[in-house]
């Protein structure tokens, strides 16, 4: 078929853009070689860079990200770190509460025993004391006593009593009150 057409238009040059208003072949060309280099040239010098400065900010963005998602990591693992400290310093803190109620416990306990040994201290002291004032008192109750007697003695018998006189009759008296 293309025998044909080129058979009957034999004497002209072949011309398949005719049908867009193409007479020559040299303008065409022209464009067709303009228009690469110009292709060319943006690609180089226009393209090519705007590529660039936009893979650079795609690698900045994703840089961005992922110091931001390293960040969220350690922010992460900071909390966390904080958390464990803060629950670890409650532990410590009622460890170091119960061990302050078992100090004090064994201090109160060991005051109590000592103001009760005190107190028994106090109490037997006192006991002896007591004691001792009453021997004390009886000895002077039985001199009292004896001196009485004595003096009712040598009232009854009318007559005055001497040393050997008091001194047996002391004795006497000493021998039916101790029990």
């Amino acid at each position: 078929m293309m025998l044909l057409i080129l058979a009957e238009t034999g004497s002209q040059s072949w011309n398949p853009f005719a049908s867009f208003g193409v007479t020559s072949w040299e303008p065409l060309i022209a464009n067709l070689i303009a228009f690469v280099l110009i292709c060319l040239i943006l690609r180089i010098f226009a393209f090519k860079p705007i590529r660039q400065m936009l893979q650079k900010r795609k690698d900045r963005i994703a840089e961005g990200e992922n110091m931001r998602a390293e960040s969220e990591r350690r922010l992460a693992s900071v909390q966390k770190e904080a958390k464990e400290i803060l629950i670890k310093a409650g532990h410590d803190g009622q460890e170091q509460i119960e061990k302050a109620r078992q100090a004090a416990a064994k201090l109160l306990q060991d005051k109590e025993e000592e103001a009760k040994r005190i107190a028994r201290d106090i109490v037997a002291k006192s006991q002896e004391s007591a004691a001792l004032d009453a021997r004390k008192n009886q000895e002077e109750l039985k001199n009292e006593f004896v001196r009485m007697v004595a003096l009712a003695t040598s009232h009854v018998s009318g007559k005055v009593l001497t040393e050997e006189d008091h001194r047996r009759i002391n004795q006497e008296l000493i021998k039916e009150l101790r029990p």
